[in-house]
């Protein structure tokens, strides 16, 4: 009796022999960011255009502190890099009329509460400092009763933006259940060991004992069967 041995061929989907980790992909960090700069546009917007009579926050509409029309509920790094651009210009005009001496839109003379820094960001990394800075300097500000009429009616609840474990590395050929197989070659600054790799429609997310900063290195190949 002869039997037939049905043979499998796994197909190579993606590999990278040494491949840098960037906090640009870090998932909890850009989901944290954009939860937090999500409210920060809400009520930032809010807060600006809460003017009129004397029951309302300014006296007057602040329209330069107003977000860009092009303003949107951010959704990955670029649209999250963009308001966060954007929420520091704007804020960083609003602050200034609330310590100026003479406001034009204030009630009267507030404390200044200047941001750190007022550069443009242009990673994840610098949009999570920048985010938190925004919200713990605008929470003071909207808590100002002496620039407002009342204070406190647009404070930030959102937790800080925080840098995860896991970093997730785009893939356009693989699907979930795809098998993984993975190394770290350098643990770096962070020296990391490996938790899983689990693959996902468009890519895979790495996870780490600990955040891999922007210096491990690792080698992957997903193949699918």
């Amino acid at each position: 009796m002869f039997h037939s041995r049905k043979r499998y061929q796994k197909i190579i989907l993606a590999m990278d022999d040494a491949m840098t980790t960037s906090r640009d992909m870090n998932v909890a960090g850009l989901a944290s960011a954009i939860t937090l700069a999500t409210e920060l546009r809400t009520d930032y917007s809010a807060h600006v255009a809460d003017y009129g009579d004397s029951t309302e926050e300014h006296k007057a509409l602040h329209t330069a502190g107003q977000l860009a029309a092009t303003s949107v509920v951010p959704y990955n790094l670029a649209t999250l890099l963009a308001l966060v651009n954007d929420l520091t210009a704007k804020y960083k005009l609003h602050n200034t009329d609330a310590a100026s001496a003479t406001p034009t839109y204030h009630i009267a003379e507030g404390t200044t509460r200047v941001l750190a820094a007022e550069t443009a960001v242009t990673t994840l990394e610098g949009a999570i400092t920048r985010l938190n800075d925004i919200k713990a300097k605008f929470n003071l500000h909207d808590a100002d009763t002496v620039a407002h009429t009342k204070g406190s009616k647009y404070q930030i609840a959102a937790a800080d933006a925080a840098l995860g474990a896991a970093i997730f590395v785009p893939m356009a050929n693989v699907k979930a259940g795809d098998m993984v197989s993975w190394a770290i070659l350098k643990a770096g600054t962070g020296t990391v060991t490996g938790v899983s790799a689990v693959a996902s429609n468009g890519g895979v997310t790495f996870t780490f004992s600990a955040d891999p900063q922007n210096n491990a290195i690792i080698s992957y190949c997903v193949a699918a069967e």
